[in-house]
């Protein structure tokens, strides 16, 4: 941890494929951003619920494993986008993390849609994606990542 809290009063999306399941490094990503201040908020993909809303396929199950794993606290957001999630977001407090609903819920996702990134990019300061830009990342991935910038270590943040 840098232990400089120059994230203080922002926030980080941080994508993750949780499918993929939780481990420590990732834990340890997270308690990082959370210690310098942000608002740590996972946006995640999970199996395949092909746009649908499908209750078994969310996200909320992984509130308890996270929570132990990183030993912060964990929100659940209901929604990745719009209304839900800001206000899910807004009352996430900083040096927390907000579990944002299965991405994978929104059509929009599966269709690689850059408007789906503009969506997200509205929630955040910063996009994060630990390990990496995978190969085949989705357009909204890529995206995203054009949209806004990475937390680095080296931040001077200015309000």
């Amino acid at each position: 941890m840098s232990g400089a809290r120059d994230l203080e009063g922002h926030t980080v999306l941080v994508r993750s494929d949780l499918s993929q399941g939780l481990d420590a490094a990732f834990a340890a990503y997270l308690r990082d951003l959370a210690g310098r201040g942000a608002r740590v908020a996972v946006i995640a993909g999970y199996d395949n619920p092909g746009g649908d809303v499908n209750p078994t396929l969310s996200l909320r199950h992984l509130i308890q494993p996270l929570q132990q794993l990183t030993g912060l606290p964990v929100h659940f957001v209901g929604d990745c986008v719009g209304p839900i999630a800001e206000a899910g977001l807004a009352a996430t407090p900083a040096g927390a993390i907000a579990l944002l609903e299965n991405l994978r819920f929104h059509p929009e996702a599966k269709r690689h849609s850059r408007t789906f990134a503009i969506r997200l990019s509205v929630l955040g300061d910063f996009f994060s994606i630990p390990g990496g830009m995978p190969e085949t990342a989705s357009v909204w991935i890529r995206e995203l990542a054009k949209l806004l910038p990475e937390p680095t270590t080296d931040l001077v943040v200015r309000s």
